[in-house]
């Protein structure tokens, strides 16, 4: 029997001979070359070796989402990560709503860009965090953005136990009476120069295999907890984008805003569970 790393090894020597019998070749019949045939003999030959110069240039270019950084109004006059601290404790939407910037956008892995007054909408005729009475939003790591004077990350940890019906839109499922763990996740908020939050983003779950909701994180791991059954959580799944395209809006369901509502500073036309555009 022929031992596989001597076979290997053997096959690798057979390619390396070949290409250096052939460098010649391959040297001299370079389309690129435009002067007399380069040749490995002429390059050990007592010719003056010739320098190149190869010049590169280095261009910076902007990116869309450095507006959040909001260079012309220099450093924050607050504490962006004591504010942000301020903000997390908001118990109700109402309470939250109230830090939110009129160009406010949510987005999250899956779902957004969201305005401000879509989600307050949607919360009227869906309630599911209503059906984990003893919800309990674990909130740690608090720190800024080295990158961006205006932003605070955030660690975000759920438990939670399903004692009441979930409503969605006309559906309503009765309580599991299961105890949720949500996998923790990030969450970020960008303020204004003015104190208001322009931007609030929410990360896919950091590990996958924290909890008991099979990898579904936030208000999905709710759901999935309250006995409803949902395609994989994860960017790209075409039978989520279908689910969220055109079976949400059937239960009265918004996953995203419509494009004439998004603030004008969103660039990205991605919508919820759609892979990156830009």
């Amino acid at each position: 029997m022929i031992d596989q790393r001597s076979s290997t090894s053997f096959l690798l020597a057979v390619a390396l001979s070949l290409l250096l019998n052939n460098a010649d070749a391959l040297l001299s019949t370079n389309p690129i070359q435009s002067g007399p045939s380069l040749s490995l003999s002429s390059l050990s030959s007592t010719a003056a070796p010739v320098s190149t110069m190869i010049t590169t240039t280095t261009t910076t270019q902007e990116h869309w989402m450095d507006f959040l950084k909001f260079p012309e109004s220099g450093p924050p006059d607050f504490d962006v990560v004591e504010k942000t601290k301020e903000f997390s404790k908001s118990m109700t939407y109402e309470d939250a709503e109230a830090y939110y910037d009129q160009d406010y956008v949510f987005r999250g892995s899956i779902i957004g860009p969201i305005t401000a007054e879509d989600i307050r909408e949607t919360l009227k005729r869906f309630n599911v965090m209503g059906a984990y009475p003893d919800l309990h939003m674990e909130q740690f790591g608090f720190t800024l953005d080295p990158d961006n004077p205006y932003r605070c990350y955030f660690f975000e940890r759920w438990v939670g136990t399903n004692t009441e019906s979930l409503q969605l839109g006309p559906i309503t499922l009765p309580a599991t009476h299961k105890k949720a763990v949500i996998p923790t996740h990030i969450m970020s908020v960008n303020w204004t120069p003015k104190g208001k939050i322009i931007y609030h983003c929410l990360s896919a779950p950091l590990d996958r295999f924290e909890g008991n909701t099979m990898g579904q994180g936030a208000v999905v791991g709710l759901l999935q907890n309250g006995g409803l059954a949902l395609p994989v959580s994860s960017v790209g799944n075409p039978i989520l984008i279908a689910n969220q395209k055109y079976i949400a809006p059937l239960i009265q369901g918004k996953t995203f805003s419509n494009d004439i509502d998004v603030p004008t500073w969103w660039k990205s036309t991605s919508k919820a569970g759609e892979t990156n555009d830009m």
